[in-house]
């Protein structure tokens, strides 16, 4: 079923893969030359020309597809405007009476794999529907969001971001976004566009912490080196690497690594709390609380670290605590309506009315959804029904008052004492 609004959404794949208790937060940093960097992290930024081109996994061979695949999808899906092709071949995929690809979280397969084996998880389905729409001449992009949908159970600290990819088509009229998972998905997450290459080197991420899961540390160490060299630009990757590196216990490369991680502006932490992990384990304490306080002002900058605080409050009845994370949470990032949505909830158990009808206006529009702009629309038609109750209450009230004052001077009796 189709969703025809500003967002035309196909429900399309979901979560990448977490490791040991980390998630991965993009940020993009600037890479130094080769000529400032250590010998060992020029070897791992290198290490990708290293495979050569026939590699079967060289960037290029990656989004190999069979020629009847791709001819197929041009006799197929070649007959209508663009948006209506990419929704039919979206469909196509993912519809029982199509391919009938099917989602695995663990599914970490490159496009042929995916498509041969029916199944794949978010990069799979993306990168497969990204080469197969560049056949009928659409622009299809990788659109990666950060998605807050896990808490920590005992500290806000253990928040953790899931990353979310899906993909993404526009034109000056309309924007179509085709996703498996859109329960999971909302526009004002914070998200960003990024390219085939940064998005395969997501894909060797998740495929190396799979073979790491398993035992396998030199078939990770390989697609965790690969995936940083792809695209070093990510902190990401690093971050995964230098887990891998301390799990072989090889502490000396992981703290180059996470090292690495950190150039530029740590805005998420990760590295950071790694290296607090890293030399607290090693007994390096001047080191260790160095690195915690950094990662603490991280997660400071955090607005999703401070929409659930205010949640607790607000749950726990401190309504003026609760407010104050709220507003920090909107200053940090001002795009996400479900913050207004609780500022209004919280505004209106204070009582301010007006107030709280502003807030949830401002989550109507910017909500991208017929069904989020319904359901904050109902939601202001049940303030504005409570204020107009309460302005009626107000006026009865103020009208017996009038007519008791008239009759007490009518009878001159004075009914006060």
């Amino acid at each position: 079923m189709f969703m025809v609004n500003y967002l035309t959404s196909i429900r399309f794949s979901v979560r990448l893969i977490l490791l040991f208790g980390y998630s991965l937060i993009s940020a993009c940093t600037t890479t130094p030359s080769v000529d400032e960097q250590d010998p060992f992290i020029t070897t791992i930024i290198n290490y990708e020309s290293t495979l050569g081109d026939n590699h079967p996994d060289s960037f290029e061979n990656v989004f190999f597809l069979p020629e009847s695949l791709r001819e197929k999808v041009r006799r197929d899906f070649t007959n209508k405007n663009k948006h209506t092709n990419a929704s039919d071949l979206a469909y196509w995929l993912m519809s029982p009476d199509g391919r009938n690809l099917n989602y695995q979280l663990d599914a970490n397969l490159k496009p042929v794999e995916a498509y041969e084996q029916r199944r794949g998880n978010c990069l799979s389905f993306t990168l497969l529907i990204l080469e197969l729409a560049d056949e009928l001449g659409i622009n299809m992009q990788v659109n990666q969001v950060d998605l807050p949908d896990i808490w920590g159970q005992d500290d806000e600290n253990d928040l953790i971001l899931y990353r979310h990819v899906n993909a993404i088509f526009r034109s000056p009229r309309n924007t179509q976004i085709f996703d498996l998972a859109l329960e999971d998905y909302k526009a004002g997450f914070p998200q960003r566009l990024i390219s085939k290459r940064h998005a395969t080197a997501l894909l060797f991420s998740n495929i190396g912490i799979e073979h790491l899961k398993s035992g396998d540390a030199a078939s990770a160490l390989h697609y965790l080196r690969l995936s940083a060299s792809v695209f070093p630009q990510n902190p990401d990757m690093w971050i995964n690497l230098g887990a891998a590196y301390k799990y072989i216990g090889s502490y000396d490369q992981a703290e180059k690594v996470y090292l690495q991680a950190l150039i530029g502006q740590d805005k998420n932490g990760l590295a950071a709390s790694n290296l607090e992990r890293l030399y607290r384990q090693q007994g390096k304490t001047i080191l260790a609380d160095r690195f915690e306080k950094k990662a603490a002002n991280a997660r400071n900058r955090n607005p999703y670290i401070h929409f659930k605080k205010a949640q607790n409050l607000f749950n726990g009845k401190s309504f003026g605590q609760a407010a104050k994370s709220i507003r920090r949470a909107i200053k940090l990032h001002d795009q996400d309506p479900e913050f207004y949505e609780l500022s209004g909830r919280i505004k209106l158990a204070r009582n301010n009315y007006l107030a709280a009808l502003k807030d949830l206006e401002t989550a109507h529009s910017l909500s991208q959804t017929a069904e989020e702009r319904g359901r904050y629309a109902g939601k202001v038609k049940q303030v504005v029904a409570k204020v107009k109750a309460i302005q009626l209450q107000r006026e009865e009230r103020s009208q017996r008052d009038y007519r008791n004052r008239n009759v007490r001077a009518y009878s001159g009796i004075d009914y006060t004492q």
